[in-house]
């Protein structure tokens, strides 16, 4: 496939360069460049702001870099026709391409000024994939990414360009599969606040300030575990501050992503245990007895990177689990031997790719495996990426769509899959302005070897002075929840 890829050589920033880079790398696709002029730039406000930033706080982001040399690539001439042009001015047409030009818009702007409007007003924006040929637009995929660190332009910015060059490759990388380019109905603009970058500023180093204040004195909030005794059948559950209970910590950790098991009479809690002394994660188990006391929990598998979201299922008699490994790029497969205090590498399932909180689930013959995606410079708090294999052994292959869906309300796994009288009900992160904010229950319309869909039936908000709740899973007896507030 020839792509042509115009750029203006006085505004070209990493983001750009990533978009040349990745699709140059592309089997079949032969990359050219012609220079244009940028219709909207980032304003000298936003370099004064990077600036400070990076005077103050260290602050520096691969997507923005400005001192990028001008791809060392042909430059497309008159004698060179290409098949696509991707334009990352803003000036490019359609003429001379047999599929037309693709572009991007970012809340209905160019993506640069679209992106510092959003990092300014301290909101998500929509993205969104334009192709226009003769005349004729169609928008084929619209994302909603996540920041990780809205006090800060540079990361916030830097960040959201770089999902920016991911989903123009993603997209380009599609159509030169020939996979059939649909149609979707445009995102809705935002009401902008139309903040200044020094308010920006001050804003957010009064925030930081605050923050540290509050970590010093020991009341910064973090995640804790809390179960109750389960409340109705197989429904959709209904979430809030009614008969939960809190797992006791010392101080000294905190507990995150509880999983449930039963069986024998005996009902097992895992979590995550996250010593700040160590600043490495551990899987720890609880035991609730009948009396529905918890017993602190120990230790149960350590390994030289951080583990987290202790996914656990039976299968062919043997209980297994998939811990979070993200840290050394791998989903890893391990066996209990015993159930439930020792557990033992069985396999690799994938490596070299940074997923999240892998959740499995079989459909007929088929096992999918959910997971959050990162790519490079972007969040891995809003991606979905899914696998399929013949058996949880593998070989675990990628949906053609992946990501197949980028959006910061209701992408990331959040607990095992719900069956509800036969409907797949996926827990899901809302993401908003913080990580795990709010929960969300998706239900899966559509899995397939080659698309995806689902709808979100409903969500729980945290309660009180807690700010987020991000994990769900239930058993015979029992549900657990994790929640982001103060020690209290």
């Amino acid at each position: 496939m020839r792509i042509d890829i115009r750029l203006d050589p006085s505004e070209l920033r990493g983001w750009q360069c990533e978009v040349v880079t990745a699709l140059r790398a592309r089997p079949g696709c032969d990359v050219r460049l012609s220079r244009g002029t940028a219709i909207a730039g980032l304003p000298k406000s936003a370099d004064t702001l990077f600036w400070l930033e990076r005077s103050l706080f260290h602050a520096e982001h691969g997507a923005l870099a400005t001192a990028a040399a001008w791809p060392d690539l042909p430059v497309a001439d008159g004698d060179w026709s290409p098949d696509l042009r991707i334009d990352l001015c803003g000036d490019g047409t359609s003429e001379g391409t047999a599929m037309g030009v693709l572009s991007l818009r970012c809340d209905g702007e160019e993506p640069e000024a679209g992106a510092l409007a959003a990092v300014l007003d301290e909101r998500a924006p929509s993205m969104h994939t334009c192709l226009a040929l003769d005349g004729a637009v169609r928008i084929l995929s619209v994302w909603r990414p996540a920041v990780e660190n809205r006090r800060s332009a540079t990361a916030a910015l830097g960040m959201l360009l770089g999902r920016a060059a991911h989903m123009l490759v993603h997209d380009a990388a599609r159509l030169a599969d020939g996979i059939p380019a649909g149609s979707l109905a445009a995102p809705p603009l935002p009401e902008t606040l139309d903040r200044s970058a020094a308010r920006f500023f001050t804003t957010s180093l009064a925030a930081r300030v605050r923050n540290r204040i509050e970590r010093q004195l020991g009341r910064a909030p973090n995640w804790f575990v809390a179960w109750r005794d389960r409340v109705g059948g197989d429904e959709l559950p209904v979430i809030g501050p009614a008969g939960f209970r809190r797992l006791a910590d010392d101080g000294q950790r905190f507990y995150a992503d509880p999983f449930l098991w039963e069986q024998g009479g005996k009902r097992y809690l895992f979590v995550e245990e996250f010593p700040y002394a160590t600043g490495k994660g551990v899987l720890s188990l609880s035991n609730i007895g009948s009396d529905g006391k918890a017993t602190t929990p120990r230790v149960i598998f350590e390994t030289d990177c951080h583990l987290s979201y202790p996914y656990l299922f039976e299968h062919d008699g043997a209980h297994w689990m998939i811990p979070e490994t993200s840290s050394r790029r791998t989903v890893e497969l391990y066996r209990a031997d015993p159930f439930p205090d020792r557990w033992t590498l069985h396999s690799v399932l994938l490596d070299n790719v940074d997923l999240g909180d892998a959740t499995l689930q079989k459909v007929g013959d088929i096992w999918w495996m959910f997971a959050g995606s990162r790519e490079r410079w972007t969040s891995s708090w809003d991606a979905l990426s899914l696998f399929r294999a013949p058996s949880p052994f593998g070989p675990w292959q990628p949906h053609p769509g992946n990501p197949v869906l980028v959006d910061l309300h209701a992408a990331r796994p959040a607990g095992r899959i719900l069956d509800i009288g036969g409907r797949l009900v996926r827990p899901v992160q809302d993401c908003d302005g913080l990580y795990g904010a709010a929960l969300g229950f998706a239900e899966i319309r559509t899995l397939s070897s080659q698309t995806y869909a689902q709808t979100l039936s409903a969500s729980a908000l945290p309660w009180g002075d807690n700010s987020g709740l991000h994990t769900y899973n239930r058993s015979a007896t029992l549900e657990v929840i994790d929640l982001f507030g103060s020690r209290g």
